[in-house]
């Protein structure tokens, strides 16, 4: 066992050397499950294989069309020697691991047979069922713990009998993609013996979903023997993506009855009569048109990178990592003794053969209540950590876990909460949860990030540890991290605003007239630049404070760059002048460079449209030049980066993120400078500039404007609004 739960620190270093990416130097990334990373060398290889050969069209079957062709099968029969399969089973390639388990829902002949799925299933496969009941199969799903109760090992050793009319088809996870539970292979032979076989006339086929498990783990089908398997790549390498496979075992191929046929399926087929002979060998008539032929020759390389770490010692280097968090996190607890996490686990971490990489929870208050999985996903970003949050395509493991009853849920549909929304909390009770996975290219040292994000924010300190009923108090170096929430106000038009308006609140729970001044407005033209103050006046037209977030600079691939991405972008200060009609922008060692604001007679602001995205919504812009892009590139020293001006008929909102006006509160912010430890490295004098509100109001207590409904400023009313 003591080979699975030590911890390498000669795998790290060979992981380091071989495996990370320079743009991942700064990242830590917690998300194997849904995506695992490509390693610099596999990319390196494939760019140098496509660089120096030509390949086409593996149907044109001459040349390097035939050179292809060879290339695909060698690489086929290397994926099934991969999984010790290659003399029981064909292998099909799909787009993924769900156009496999589709291809299984549409071709499968049940004759009347049971379709029977596991409650902890991907929602891939519950998708299966709409599928099977038009055929009036019979659709049913199994528990966990209901998983052969009442398997008896006296059944018959025989899979399948010619005697038996219908067909009947298990489908199960090899691996819980939520809680990285490792369902039993076992389970395979029991299904084929007849566990689930209650009146003995049906043939059972078990179908395994393997997404999840064959990254980090050895699956082995000579000596578990699945009739289909289901994966994808990007899964288990990274690169590429839309690409997986359908494993069949050979003498369960005559199951799979497909109707539909495309190009390179077919001996002959005729326009002029509804005739066709599909082609003999069974992936032949299965792989409809040209194969993505380009990403299954990329493939080799991955399995190049993969094959250079032995497959046991990644399942078990996963597995010491998530065995420390686990063990970690269950220990630790606020300075009021209560936990800090909730963890979903179905296995106490210390059977790797029961356990994988994954660990599932939610951050928990010092009073119990819960942190929303959007706010730690906000955090994180800062930290540069990628992890998952919500339901992980799970739907039957998040309900089982988080004690969900299907009222519960139809409940939460109906007050906003949808698959990848960002309704994590309804009642105080959490819609999802937080993940976090590891993968083949893990170290140590993401761990070391997710924990130091933890303590800085998440924890009451001092912090508590207890193990073995024996508590002990471990005073950690780390400053609490005040969470404070700002102010939207959305839908209001006035002409200007100036300094030292009075303000009328109108609270939630009574009316009542506070003497409250508006001291600062600011304005931030580039969206997560520096702030221009206002110095006394300024216009506001349909979308807000004019030139407020009017501006943004995208990568080369057309994203929105912040200061989540790149932190430089608050040293880049605009400064306004209206009367001469520019933009100055101002970064430490460049020289000052000019951006017009209107158009001037002939002379117009003009050029490229660019299309990104901010907070899911798409924006247009136009590109502000080759002048100042050369110039932000410098700066920044990032290639390919682009100034671009919001179109004016675009949209009702600048590229601000959700709302056309942040409000603070100036006695809330001192009230969380007054909590910075003396020796953190935040400077206080700068915390509100962090918050990046457009106005900042005092006279009002602190934190009194949670309670707020509405503002007044003059006659002019604005509804209040709260984002995280």
């Amino acid at each position: 066992m003591d080979q699975f739960v030590n911890y390498s620190e000669v795998y790290d270093n060979i992981t380091i050397q071989q495996f990370k990416n320079d743009f991942n130097n700064d990242e830590c990334y917690l998300d194997h499950a849904g995506a695992t990373l490509y390693s610099k060398t596999q990319i390196k290889f494939i760019y140098q294989d496509l660089s120096e050969s030509l390949y086409t069209n593996p149907h044109s079957a001459v040349g390097s069309g035939n050179q292809c062709q060879e290339i695909i099968e060698r690489t086929r029969s290397r994926i099934l020697d991969w999984f010790k399969a290659s003399e029981d089973y064909s292998l099909v390639f799909t787009s993924g691991a769900t156009a496999s388990l589709k291809c299984v829902a549409e071709t499968f002949e049940f004759n009347d047979g049971k379709f029977i799925h596991l409650q902890d299933n991907h929602t891939s496969v519950l998708g299966m069922r709409d599928v099977i009941a038009q055929k009036n199969v019979s659709v049913e799903s199994m528990t966990r713990e209901e998983a052969f109760q009442h398997f008896s090992a006296d059944r018959s050793a025989v899979r399948i009998n010619s005697d038996k009319k219908s067909n009947s088809l298990f489908v199960y996870s090899a691996q819980c993609n939520f809680s990285g539970y490792k369902y039993p292979l076992e389970w395979i032979e029991k299904v084929h013996r007849g566990a689930l076989d209650q009146d003995g006339n049906s043939n059972w086929f078990v179908l395994v979903d393997a997404a999840a498990f064959v990254g980090t783990n050895v699956l082995d089908l000579s000596v578990y023997k699945p009739d289909f398997v289901v994966l994808s790549f990007y899964k288990m390498f990274g690169y590429p993506t839309g690409l997986g496979a359908l494993i069949v075992r050979n003498s369960s191929a005559g199951m799979l009855k497909k109707i539909y046929y495309g190009g390179g399926t077919v001996n002959i087929a005729l326009s002029t009569q509804n005739f066709h002979v599909k082609k003999e060998v069974f992936h032949d008539r299965f792989e409809d048109g040209t194969l993505s032929f380009l990403s299954i020759i990329a493939l080799q390389h991955g399995l190049d990178a993969l094959s250079k770490l032995p497959m046991h010692q990644i399942s078990s280097h996963v597995f010491s990592l998530a065995r420390y968090v686990h063990h970690y996190l269950q220990s630790l607890h606020h300075a009021n003794g209560n936990p800090v996490v909730e963890l979903y686990s179905d296995s106490d971490y210390e059977d790797p053969l029961q356990q994988g990489g994954i660990i599932a929870l939610n951050f928990l208050k010092p009073n119990g209540e819960y942190v929303g999985y959007m706010e730690v996903l906000h955090m994180a970003s800062l930290f540069k950590i990628h992890l998952r949050t919500g339901c992980f395509c799970n739907p039957g493991a998040c309900q089982r876990h988080l004690k969900l009853s299907i009222q519960d849920i139809i409940s939460n549909y109906d007050a906003g909460y949808t698959c990848g929304g960002g309704k994590d909390l309804i009642d105080g009770r959490p819609t999802g949860a937080v993940r976090i996975s590891f993968g083949y290219m893990s170290t140590f040292a993401d761990v070391e990030v997710f924990i130091k994000m933890l303590h800085k924010c998440f924890i009451d300190l001092p912090a508590m540890i207890k193990i073995s009923q024996i508590n002990f108090i471990n005073n950690i170096n780390s400053s609490s991290k005040g969470r404070n929430k700002i102010l939207n106000l959305e839908n209001f038009k006035v002409e200007e605003l100036k300094e030292n308006l009075k303000i009328k609140i109108e609270k939630i729970d009574e009316k009542k007239n506070n003497e409250i001044k508006l001291k600062k407005i600011f304005i931030y033209p580039i969206k997560s630049c520096g702030a221009y103050q206002v110095p006394q006046k300024w216009i506001i037209n349909n979308k807000g404070l004019k030139y407020d977030r009017e501006w943004m600079i995208i990568t080369g691939a057309g994203v929105c760059l912040t200061q989540k991405q790149e932190v430089k972008l608050c040293l880049l200060r605009p400064t306004l002048n209206l009367e001469e009609n520019f933009m100055r922008l101002e970064y430490p060692g460049m020289l000052d460079i000019e951006v017009p604001l209107e158009s001037i007679g002939d002379k117009k602001v003009d050029g490229e449209i660019c299309r990104s995205r901010v907070c899911g919504h798409r924006v247009e812009g136009i590109d502000c030049g080759y002048e100042i892009s050369e110039w932000l590139c410098q700066a920044l020293g990032r290639s390919d980066l682009k100034l671009i001006r919001q179109n004016l008929d675009d949209g009702e909102l600048s590229f601000s993120s959700q709302a056309q006006y942040l409000l603070i509160n100036s006695a809330s912010i001192q009230w969380l400078v007054d909590r910075l430890p003396g020796d953190s490295d935040c400077d206080k004098n700068t915390v509100l500039d962090r918050f990046r509100g457009n106005f900042v109001v005092d006279g009002a207590e602190a934190f009194e404007e949670i309670n707020w409904k509405q503002v007044f400023i003059g006659k002019h009313s604005f509804e209040v609004r709260w984002y995280l």
